[in-house]
């Protein structure tokens, strides 16, 4: 932590238990490492990374261009029932009116 700016050490030391787990999984830990971890761990950890220049801000996660794409096709189809439904329950609504 002798590394870090003034700033960077209160963020360390203030920020909650549960928050460095959250920070740290989201740098690429795995979940059953950060678990074991006491919080002097999490907080050297998290140290290191912001030592390291990571900034949470700017973490994003790959994307599979095929997963997207398969995420996509099924947000339409989903879409396309539901305005298929309505359009059913409109006509179901107009043969009881007539």
């Amino acid at each position: 932590m002798e590394s870090l700016t003034p700033a960077q050490k209160t963020t360390v030391t203030k920020s909650s238990t549960e928050r460095l787990r959250l920070l740290l999984l989201k740098s690429g830990y795995a979940e059953e490492v950060v678990l074991g971890w006491s919080r002097e761990q999490l907080m050297s950890k998290y140290a290191e990374l912001l030592a390291q220049g990571w900034d949470p801000a700017v973490v994003t996660r790959p994307v599979d261009p095929e997963l997207e794409k398969m995420r996509l096709a099924h947000e339409m189809d989903l879409k396309r029932m539901e305005l298929e439904l309505k359009r059913q329950r409109n006509e179901d609504r107009e043969k009881k009116e007539s």
